[in-house]
């Protein structure tokens, strides 16, 4: 692991913790017991390391969630897992970092969907729906670009709006009332079938 890394992958330690305000760049060098200007030397400011630890550690986490859709029974199964893991990684996170990461989700999602084939390689839903396509759960007319490109949009709409935070929503009150229902009505009978017996099971 080179020194660029080693600061990334600390910082990705730190931020979530503590929250991003919280972190000097200080800090970090001490650390890592390195000097703050090799700090500088990779990232022009706290911003920017902020910004670049966030597409590494989205990186990072992508590889493991692509690995649950390649090894799942079926695409499905592959939502429901990713959904639950999700959950408890989003959650694992201090409210200082969930509210100091607001101020960067525009600026996160121009780096990191800027380019169509790196938003593909990367894209979870977008390895889901491929899946589901190829198993008959999802409809063959869907242009899956289009698709992927709003559940996008709506994981930053759930970051971004104050009303549904105020809400506190537990995953149940999500999954039953915004993901599923879209999910149902772009899904073949196979699909909705599938869905009902895994969210049941869930429930359970």
């Amino acid at each position: 692991m080179d020194t660029r890394e080693r600061i990334l992958v600390r910082a990705g330690e730190l931020f979530p913790q503590l929250g991003i305000r919280n972190v000097t760049m200080d800090q970090i060098s001490a650390d890592l017991g390195i000097s703050k200007r090799t700090i500088y030397e990779h990232f022009r400011d706290k911003d920017d390391l902020v910004i670049q630890m966030v597409e590494y550690e989205m990186v990072r986490n992508n590889r493991k969630l692509l690995d649950i859709v390649a090894n799942t029974d079926n695409a499905i199964e592959a939502l429901f897992m990713i959904i639950e893991t999700e959950y408890l990684r989003i959650t694992s996170f201090s409210p200082l970092f969930q509210e100091d990461i607001k101020k960067y989700i525009v600026r996160i999602h121009e780096c990191f969907f800027e380019d169509l084939q790196k938003m593909r390689e990367f894209s979870v839903s977008y390895a889901i729906l491929e899946k589901g396509l190829r198993e008959d759960i999802f409809r063959k007319e869907l242009a899956i670009d289009v698709v992927d490109n709003f559940l996008h949009e709506l994981g930053s709409f759930f970051h971004s709006r104050p009303r549904l935070r105020l809400m506190k929503l537990e995953k149940e009150d999500v999954l039953r009332n915004i993901l599923l229902p879209y999910f149902r009505g772009i899904c073949t009978r196979k699909g909705q079938d599938l869905i009902d017996t895994y969210f049941e099971k869930q429930t359970i």
